[in-house]
Protein backbone atom coordinates (compact mmCIF):
# COMPACT_ATOMS: atom_id res chain seq x y z
CA UNK A 1 0.00 0.00 0.00
CA UNK A 2 1.16 3.41 -0.71
CA UNK A 3 2.59 5.47 2.44
CA UNK A 4 0.29 8.32 3.09
CA UNK A 5 1.93 11.79 2.56
CA UNK A 6 0.47 14.90 4.07
CA UNK A 7 1.72 18.13 2.17
CA UNK A 8 0.38 21.87 2.52
CA UNK A 9 -1.61 23.51 -0.34
CA UNK A 10 -0.05 25.62 -2.80
CA UNK A 11 -1.45 26.47 -5.59
CA UNK A 12 -4.87 26.90 -7.73
CA UNK A 13 -4.53 23.17 -8.27
CA UNK A 14 -4.11 21.80 -4.96
CA UNK A 15 -6.66 23.91 -4.13
CA UNK A 16 -9.12 22.82 -6.35
CA UNK A 17 -8.45 19.34 -4.64
CA UNK A 18 -8.67 20.54 -1.83
CA UNK A 19 -12.08 21.72 -2.09
CA UNK A 20 -12.94 18.81 -4.21
CA UNK A 21 -12.11 16.32 -2.18
CA UNK A 22 -15.70 15.39 -0.23
CA UNK A 23 -17.34 14.42 -3.37
CA UNK A 24 -15.31 11.13 -2.75
CA UNK A 25 -16.02 10.91 1.04
CA UNK A 26 -20.10 11.56 0.31
CA UNK A 27 -20.30 9.87 -3.00
CA UNK A 28 -24.10 7.87 -2.72
CA UNK A 29 -24.66 10.10 0.93
CA UNK A 30 -28.38 11.53 -0.16
CA UNK A 31 -28.07 14.09 2.69
CA UNK A 32 -25.36 16.06 1.76
CA UNK A 33 -24.95 19.05 0.45
CA UNK A 34 -23.00 19.58 -1.68
CA UNK A 35 -21.36 23.66 -1.00
CA UNK A 36 -20.68 26.20 -3.77
CA UNK A 37 -16.97 25.28 -5.78
CA UNK A 38 -16.29 28.48 -6.73
CA UNK A 39 -16.84 30.03 -3.39
CA UNK A 40 -14.98 27.80 -1.41
CA UNK A 41 -12.47 28.62 -3.73
CA UNK A 42 -12.78 32.14 -2.81
CA UNK A 43 -13.22 31.93 0.84
CA UNK A 44 -9.78 29.87 1.57
CA UNK A 45 -8.09 32.13 -0.94
CA UNK A 46 -5.51 34.03 1.04
CA UNK A 47 -6.02 36.74 -1.15
CA UNK A 48 -9.83 36.68 -1.38
CA UNK A 49 -10.64 34.74 2.38
CA UNK A 50 -11.47 37.19 5.05
CA UNK A 51 -10.47 34.83 7.58
CA UNK A 52 -7.22 35.24 6.30
CA UNK A 53 -7.02 38.96 7.67
CA UNK A 54 -6.90 37.89 11.43
CA UNK A 55 -5.86 33.99 11.22
CA UNK A 56 -2.85 32.51 10.16
CA UNK A 57 -4.46 29.31 7.83
CA UNK A 58 -2.73 26.57 6.70
CA UNK A 59 -4.59 23.53 4.40
CA UNK A 60 -3.09 20.10 4.44
CA UNK A 61 -3.90 17.19 2.07
CA UNK A 62 -3.62 13.54 2.28
CA UNK A 63 -2.13 11.08 -0.13
CA UNK A 64 -1.53 7.62 -0.96
CA UNK A 65 0.26 8.02 -4.24
CA UNK A 66 -1.58 10.30 -6.51
CA UNK A 67 -4.85 10.10 -4.50
CA UNK A 68 -6.13 12.41 -2.26
CA UNK A 69 -7.10 9.89 0.71
CA UNK A 70 -7.87 13.70 3.40
CA UNK A 71 -7.98 17.10 4.11
CA UNK A 72 -7.68 19.71 6.93
CA UNK A 73 -7.44 23.23 7.59
CA UNK A 74 -5.06 24.45 10.33
CA UNK A 75 -5.05 27.68 11.93
CA UNK A 76 -4.66 30.19 14.49
CA UNK A 77 -6.16 33.59 15.24
CA UNK A 78 -3.81 36.60 15.93
CA UNK A 79 -4.08 38.19 19.08
CA UNK A 80 -5.54 41.54 19.10
CA UNK A 81 -3.35 43.39 21.31
CA UNK A 82 0.28 42.51 22.63
CA UNK A 83 -1.68 42.41 26.00
CA UNK A 84 -4.00 39.52 25.41
CA UNK A 85 -2.73 37.21 28.30
CA UNK A 86 -3.54 33.43 28.44
CA UNK A 87 -2.59 30.33 26.12
CA UNK A 88 -2.86 30.22 22.74
CA UNK A 89 -5.65 28.22 20.93
CA UNK A 90 -5.59 27.01 17.54
CA UNK A 91 -8.03 25.73 15.68
CA UNK A 92 -9.09 23.04 13.37
CA UNK A 93 -11.36 22.19 10.07
CA UNK A 94 -12.83 21.43 6.48
CA UNK A 95 -12.16 17.84 7.95
CA UNK A 96 -12.40 15.45 5.79
CA UNK A 97 -11.51 11.83 5.46
CA UNK A 98 -11.77 8.34 4.11
CA UNK A 99 -12.34 5.67 6.99
CA UNK A 100 -8.96 4.66 7.65
CA UNK A 101 -7.27 5.66 11.18
CA UNK A 102 -3.56 6.56 9.36
CA UNK A 103 -5.06 9.02 7.37
CA UNK A 104 -6.61 10.99 10.01
CA UNK A 105 -3.40 10.19 12.42
CA UNK A 106 -1.35 11.45 9.49
CA UNK A 107 -3.34 14.57 8.80
CA UNK A 108 -3.94 15.84 12.24
CA UNK A 109 -0.15 14.68 13.45
CA UNK A 110 0.16 17.78 10.94
CA UNK A 111 -2.40 19.96 11.77
CA UNK A 112 -1.39 19.96 15.04
CA UNK A 113 2.76 20.57 14.66
CA UNK A 114 1.64 23.66 12.87
CA UNK A 115 -0.48 24.95 15.52
CA UNK A 116 2.62 23.78 18.08
CA UNK A 117 5.30 25.18 15.89
CA UNK A 118 3.42 28.50 16.05
CA UNK A 119 3.03 28.86 20.27
CA UNK A 120 -0.45 27.00 20.27
CA UNK A 121 -1.38 24.89 23.26
CA UNK A 122 -4.56 23.70 22.04
CA UNK A 123 -6.54 23.09 19.51
CA UNK A 124 -10.21 22.73 19.10
CA UNK A 125 -12.70 21.99 16.34
CA UNK A 126 -13.88 21.70 13.80
CA UNK A 127 -15.34 24.70 12.72
CA UNK A 128 -14.85 26.04 8.67
CA UNK A 129 -12.69 28.37 10.21
CA UNK A 130 -15.56 30.40 11.44
CA UNK A 131 -17.24 29.47 14.30
CA UNK A 132 -21.06 30.05 12.58
CA UNK A 133 -20.27 28.34 9.73
CA UNK A 134 -20.92 24.04 9.82
CA UNK A 135 -19.20 23.74 13.66
CA UNK A 136 -18.76 20.42 14.92
CA UNK A 137 -19.01 16.89 14.22
CA UNK A 138 -22.92 15.26 13.29
CA UNK A 139 -23.55 12.62 16.34
CA UNK A 140 -27.10 12.15 15.93
CA UNK A 141 -29.86 12.74 13.80
CA UNK A 142 -28.28 11.97 10.24
CA UNK A 143 -31.16 10.89 8.87
CA UNK A 144 -32.05 13.82 6.82
CA UNK A 145 -30.36 16.70 5.38
CA UNK A 146 -28.68 19.72 7.10
CA UNK A 147 -30.04 22.76 6.93
CA UNK A 148 -27.52 25.82 6.03
CA UNK A 149 -24.36 26.46 8.16
CA UNK A 150 -25.18 23.11 9.85
CA UNK A 151 -22.26 19.99 9.21
CA UNK A 152 -22.80 16.68 8.08
CA UNK A 153 -20.91 14.01 8.34
CA UNK A 154 -19.90 10.60 8.14
CA UNK A 155 -20.73 8.62 11.70
CA UNK A 156 -16.93 7.27 11.15
CA UNK A 157 -15.41 10.89 12.15
CA UNK A 158 -16.56 10.81 15.99
CA UNK A 159 -14.40 7.12 16.11
CA UNK A 160 -11.62 8.62 14.56
CA UNK A 161 -11.54 11.65 16.33
CA UNK A 162 -11.74 10.43 19.80
CA UNK A 163 -9.48 7.54 19.09
CA UNK A 164 -6.54 10.63 17.85
CA UNK A 165 -7.29 11.63 21.69
CA UNK A 166 -10.07 14.03 20.65
CA UNK A 167 -11.88 14.73 24.02
CA UNK A 168 -15.56 16.34 24.13
CA UNK A 169 -15.82 20.11 24.07
CA UNK A 170 -19.51 21.04 23.95
CA UNK A 171 -22.25 19.75 22.34
CA UNK A 172 -24.74 22.29 20.02
CA UNK A 173 -28.19 21.46 19.25
CA UNK A 174 -30.14 21.96 15.92
CA UNK A 175 -34.43 22.28 16.88
CA UNK A 176 -37.10 22.04 14.33
CA UNK A 177 -41.04 22.71 14.80
CA UNK A 178 -43.57 21.92 12.50
CA UNK A 179 -47.01 23.81 11.34
CA UNK A 180 -48.92 21.29 13.20
CA UNK A 181 -47.16 22.12 16.43
CA UNK A 182 -47.55 25.59 16.47
CA UNK A 183 -51.23 25.26 15.62
CA UNK A 184 -53.50 27.06 13.50
CA UNK A 185 -53.16 30.65 14.29
CA UNK A 186 -50.14 30.18 16.60
CA UNK A 187 -52.31 28.28 18.80
CA UNK A 188 -50.18 26.01 20.15
CA UNK A 189 -47.63 28.99 21.07
CA UNK A 190 -47.56 28.90 25.09
CA UNK A 191 -50.01 31.94 26.22
CA UNK A 192 -47.53 33.50 28.29
CA UNK A 193 -45.37 34.10 25.37
CA UNK A 194 -47.77 35.94 23.91
CA UNK A 195 -48.58 37.82 26.51
CA UNK A 196 -45.03 38.90 26.99
CA UNK A 197 -44.71 39.88 23.72
CA UNK A 198 -47.98 42.36 24.02
CA UNK A 199 -46.48 43.68 26.76
CA UNK A 200 -43.09 44.90 25.10
CA UNK A 201 -45.25 46.49 22.43
CA UNK A 202 -47.31 48.71 24.94
CA UNK A 203 -45.51 49.04 28.05
CA UNK A 204 -42.01 48.78 26.65
CA UNK A 205 -42.99 50.96 23.60
CA UNK A 206 -41.10 48.75 20.80
CA UNK A 207 -41.76 48.76 17.32
CA UNK A 208 -40.48 45.84 14.98
CA UNK A 209 -39.36 46.90 11.16
CA UNK A 210 -38.40 44.36 8.36
CA UNK A 211 -34.73 44.54 7.25
CA UNK A 212 -34.43 47.57 4.00
CA UNK A 213 -32.81 45.79 1.53
CA UNK A 214 -31.95 49.41 -0.68
CA UNK A 215 -29.90 50.09 2.58
CA UNK A 216 -27.79 47.00 2.73
CA UNK A 217 -24.76 47.71 3.86
CA UNK A 218 -25.88 49.77 6.46
CA UNK A 219 -28.08 47.10 7.79
CA UNK A 220 -25.77 44.63 7.74
CA UNK A 221 -23.36 46.51 9.71
CA UNK A 222 -26.42 47.30 11.95
CA UNK A 223 -26.77 43.48 12.62
CA UNK A 224 -23.32 42.58 13.13
CA UNK A 225 -22.73 45.26 15.98
CA UNK A 226 -25.68 44.14 17.50
CA UNK A 227 -24.50 40.42 17.12
CA UNK A 228 -21.14 41.10 18.82
CA UNK A 229 -22.93 43.08 21.47
CA UNK A 230 -25.90 41.11 22.33
CA UNK A 231 -24.28 37.62 22.31
CA UNK A 232 -20.88 38.02 23.89
CA UNK A 233 -22.04 36.98 27.34
CA UNK A 234 -22.55 33.70 26.15
CA UNK A 235 -19.30 31.16 27.01
CA UNK A 236 -19.02 30.46 23.48
CA UNK A 237 -19.37 33.48 21.62
CA UNK A 238 -16.97 34.35 19.17
CA UNK A 239 -16.48 38.20 17.55
CA UNK A 240 -17.38 38.60 14.26
CA UNK A 241 -15.39 40.63 11.91
CA UNK A 242 -16.65 42.77 9.32
CA UNK A 243 -15.37 40.92 6.83
CA UNK A 244 -16.68 37.54 7.87
CA UNK A 245 -19.99 38.81 8.85
CA UNK A 246 -20.27 40.41 5.55
CA UNK A 247 -19.60 37.29 3.67
CA UNK A 248 -22.14 35.29 5.52
CA UNK A 249 -24.48 38.00 4.91
CA UNK A 250 -24.29 38.46 1.27
CA UNK A 251 -24.37 34.75 0.69
CA UNK A 252 -27.85 35.09 2.46
CA UNK A 253 -29.25 38.02 -0.10
CA UNK A 254 -30.18 36.03 -2.82
CA UNK A 255 -32.36 33.84 -1.29
CA UNK A 256 -33.57 35.78 2.18
CA UNK A 257 -37.50 36.76 2.63
CA UNK A 258 -37.12 40.46 3.69
CA UNK A 259 -40.13 39.74 5.93
CA UNK A 260 -38.12 37.33 8.43
CA UNK A 261 -35.21 39.55 9.11
CA UNK A 262 -36.12 41.87 11.95
CA UNK A 263 -35.27 44.59 14.00
CA UNK A 264 -36.81 46.18 17.13
CA UNK A 265 -36.58 49.80 17.81
CA UNK A 266 -37.30 51.51 21.28
CA UNK A 267 -36.27 54.87 22.46
CA UNK A 268 -34.76 55.87 18.66
CA UNK A 269 -32.07 53.13 18.10
CA UNK A 270 -31.96 49.54 16.88
CA UNK A 271 -32.00 47.27 20.38
CA UNK A 272 -32.46 44.06 18.87
CA UNK A 273 -32.54 41.97 16.11
CA UNK A 274 -34.00 38.36 14.66
CA UNK A 275 -32.62 36.39 11.34
CA UNK A 276 -34.70 33.48 9.70
CA UNK A 277 -33.99 32.55 6.60
CA UNK A 278 -34.95 30.76 3.86
CA UNK A 279 -33.42 26.73 3.99
CA UNK A 280 -30.80 27.43 0.99
CA UNK A 281 -29.72 24.14 1.50
CA UNK A 282 -32.56 23.21 -0.33
CA UNK A 283 -31.47 24.38 -3.68
CA UNK A 284 -27.63 23.77 -3.31
CA UNK A 285 -28.49 19.81 -2.69
CA UNK A 286 -29.35 19.86 -6.45
CA UNK A 287 -26.60 21.91 -7.82
CA UNK A 288 -24.01 19.52 -7.28
CA UNK A 289 -21.52 22.45 -6.12
CA UNK A 290 -22.21 24.64 -9.61
CA UNK A 291 -24.20 27.57 -10.43
CA UNK A 292 -23.99 26.84 -14.01
CA UNK A 293 -25.28 25.36 -16.26
CA UNK A 294 -28.70 25.24 -14.41
CA UNK A 295 -29.00 29.61 -14.50
CA UNK A 296 -31.00 31.54 -12.07
CA UNK A 297 -33.95 31.37 -13.98
CA UNK A 298 -34.00 27.20 -12.30
CA UNK A 299 -32.56 28.21 -8.80
CA UNK A 300 -35.54 30.81 -8.65
CA UNK A 301 -37.81 28.04 -9.09
CA UNK A 302 -35.81 25.97 -6.51
CA UNK A 303 -36.03 28.95 -4.20
CA UNK A 304 -39.85 29.11 -4.53
CA UNK A 305 -39.96 25.42 -3.22
CA UNK A 306 -38.20 25.79 -0.09
CA UNK A 307 -40.70 24.82 2.77
CA UNK A 308 -38.36 25.31 5.62
CA UNK A 309 -36.85 28.48 7.84
CA UNK A 310 -34.16 28.61 9.86
CA UNK A 311 -33.47 30.73 12.60
CA UNK A 312 -29.90 31.74 12.95
CA UNK A 313 -29.57 34.93 14.68
CA UNK A 314 -31.04 36.63 17.82
CA UNK A 315 -30.10 39.17 20.28
CA UNK A 316 -31.51 42.17 22.82
CA UNK A 317 -29.40 44.63 24.20
CA UNK A 318 -28.15 44.08 28.19
CA UNK A 319 -29.76 47.17 28.65
CA UNK A 320 -33.05 46.05 27.25
CA UNK A 321 -32.90 42.87 28.31
CA UNK A 322 -36.24 41.19 30.52
CA UNK A 323 -38.72 43.46 28.48
CA UNK A 324 -39.91 40.98 26.64
CA UNK A 325 -38.32 42.27 23.06
CA UNK A 326 -36.85 38.57 22.75
CA UNK A 327 -40.46 36.95 22.96
CA UNK A 328 -42.08 40.18 20.64
CA UNK A 329 -39.30 39.24 18.00
CA UNK A 330 -39.94 35.69 17.51
CA UNK A 331 -43.38 36.25 17.65
CA UNK A 332 -43.47 38.43 14.95
CA UNK A 333 -40.91 35.97 12.42
CA UNK A 334 -43.14 32.92 13.39
CA UNK A 335 -46.52 35.19 12.45
CA UNK A 336 -44.86 35.44 9.21
CA UNK A 337 -43.31 32.03 8.48
CA UNK A 338 -46.95 30.63 9.54
CA UNK A 339 -48.22 33.38 7.19
CA UNK A 340 -46.23 32.54 4.21
CA UNK A 341 -46.83 29.14 4.37
CA UNK A 342 -43.76 27.63 5.53
CA UNK A 343 -43.59 23.82 6.60
CA UNK A 344 -41.21 23.88 9.41
CA UNK A 345 -38.97 26.00 11.71
CA UNK A 346 -35.38 24.77 12.20
CA UNK A 347 -33.36 26.55 14.89
CA UNK A 348 -29.89 26.20 15.35
CA UNK A 349 -27.48 25.89 16.53
CA UNK A 350 -28.18 26.39 20.04
CA UNK A 351 -24.95 25.07 22.45
CA UNK A 352 -25.33 23.03 25.57
CA UNK A 353 -23.40 25.86 27.24
CA UNK A 354 -26.39 28.16 27.16
CA UNK A 355 -29.13 25.98 28.91
CA UNK A 356 -32.09 29.00 28.93
CA UNK A 357 -32.13 29.06 25.09
CA UNK A 358 -32.41 25.01 24.93
CA UNK A 359 -35.07 24.83 27.74
CA UNK A 360 -36.97 27.40 25.99
CA UNK A 361 -37.28 25.59 22.58
CA UNK A 362 -38.27 22.37 24.78
CA UNK A 363 -41.39 24.84 25.84
CA UNK A 364 -42.24 25.54 23.09
CA UNK A 365 -42.37 22.07 21.79
CA UNK A 366 -39.73 22.10 19.36
CA UNK A 367 -38.03 19.04 18.67
CA UNK A 368 -34.18 18.41 19.54
CA UNK A 369 -33.42 16.80 16.14
CA UNK A 370 -29.65 17.19 15.14
CA UNK A 371 -27.06 16.83 17.61
CA UNK A 372 -22.99 17.88 16.98
CA UNK A 373 -20.06 17.96 19.22
CA UNK A 374 -17.10 20.10 19.37
CA UNK A 375 -13.67 18.60 20.46
CA UNK A 376 -10.48 19.84 21.99
CA UNK A 377 -7.09 18.39 22.40
CA UNK A 378 -4.35 19.71 24.76
CA UNK A 379 -1.08 20.26 22.34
Amino acid sequence: MPTIEVRQVTGRRDLRAFVRFPWQVYRGDANWVPPLTGDQMRYLDPSTGPFYQHADVVLLLARRGREVAGRVAAFLKHRETEQEEGALEGGFGFFEAVDEYPVVEALLDAACEWLRARGASLVRGPTNLSENESPGILIGGAGCPPVMLEAHNPPYYKDLLERYGMEKDRDLYAWRATREQIGEELSNIPPELARVAEVARRVANVTIRKIRMTEWQEEVETARQLFNVTLNHLPDYVYMTEGEFGRLANGMRPFLDPDLVLFAEAEGQCVGFCVAVPDVNQVLIHLDGRLLPFGWLKIKRLIRQIDAVSFKLMGVLPEYRRRGIDALLYMEAIKEMYEKGYAWLDGSLTSELNPTINLIAGRLGAERYKQYRMYQMAL
